[in-house]
């Protein structure tokens, strides 16, 4: 399983080919993740991200996320929720976008050992002091395997891949977007909170000097 593993982590280090000059930076992501169930089929998530940049000395982004969540089966959950996203400018000043997005969550156990997430999101984005709107496809896949090391120690990959529907008048161009590629662990600490910890490629694509991002992309995630 660890073969399998290792695959996936090499077939997405290949798939994002590299433009011959590229922006690179170390950063930091720390996400609170909680999940409060309203019932058996209804659950509230609230998301919260900080960002650095400059290996972590600057002050980047902070995201806030809600969303609600509605189990359809076992395995396959829908979703709607708003986002506010805080962007410090290189240049000074902020910018601030909101948006609407949708949901859906399919979950597995491909093997007895590898569990299996796929997330499929739309959003909308708006920019503010701009009219019009980007709408933007985000596509995940998880696969989680448990370690022989510790007890509640999983070794995790996942990839996400961003594809722009139109284009906007605030630098947002039909096509490819980013990706962005973690390898790490989860530690399930108890059946209320689990942690990920591990290195994530952001690639960005951009009209002229593309950005890679190394990032140290820590996630808590509580429920109750």
């Amino acid at each position: 399983m660890n073969k399998i593993l290792l695959s996936l982590i090499l077939l997405s280090t290949v798939s994002v080919a590299h433009a011959e000059d590229t922006i690179e930076d170390g950063r930091m992501w720390l996400t609170l993740s909680h999940d409060y169930h309203i019932n058996e089929r209804w659950r509230l998530n609230l998301h919260l991200q900080p960002r650095w940049r400059q290996e972590g000395r600057e002050f980047d982004q902070i995201l806030y996320r809600p969303g609600l969540y509605y189990k359809v089966s076992p395995n396959l959950s829908l979703g709607v929720g708003y986002a506010y996203i805080l962007t410090h400018l290189t240049s000074g000043g902020n910018t601030h976008e909101q948006r609407l997005w949708e949901d859906v969550i399919y979950q597995t156990n491909l093997t007895e050992e590898i569990r299996f997430l796929s997330r499929s999101r739309l959003e909308q984005r708006h920019l503010e002091g701009r009219a019009d709107v980007s709408h933007r496809f985000r596509q995940t896949v998880r696969f989680s395997i448990p370690t022989q090391l510790v007890g509640g120690l999983s070794a995790v990959f996942y990839d996400e891949y961003f594809v722009n529907m139109n284009d906007a008048s605030w630098g947002v161009h039909r096509g490819f977007d980013q990706n962005r590629a973690f390898v790490g662990v989860n530690y399930q600490f108890n059946k209320h909170a689990n942690m990920d910890v591990g290195y994530l490629n952001q690639y960005v694509n951009r009209p002229t000097t593309d950005v890679e991002n190394h990032v140290l992309a820590i996630t808590i995630n509580t429920q109750f």
